[in-house]
């Protein structure tokens, strides 16, 4: 399957309708953006590392230097 037709298939997906000379530009960085996901997945050590900072509500603050 062509890079094209990847990057229709993912938009149309995505529900968004893009015109054709819009797909071709995204289509020719396509393979370096894949290239860059398949990067941050394939580091073993963060395999269950939470990627993101968390708002807790119900946290407190704790005076640990005490």
């Amino acid at each position: 399957m062509t890079h094209t037709a990847v990057v229709g298939r993912l938009l149309a997906a995505a529900g968004l309708t893009v015109p054709e000379d819009e797909i071709e530009v995204i289509a020719a960085g396509y393979p370096l953006q894949r290239a860059g996901m398949d990067a941050l997945y394939a580091v073993p050590e963060a395999r269950y590392a939470d990627p993101a900072l968390r708002f807790r509500a119900d946290a407190r603050i704790v005076d640990w230097a005490s």
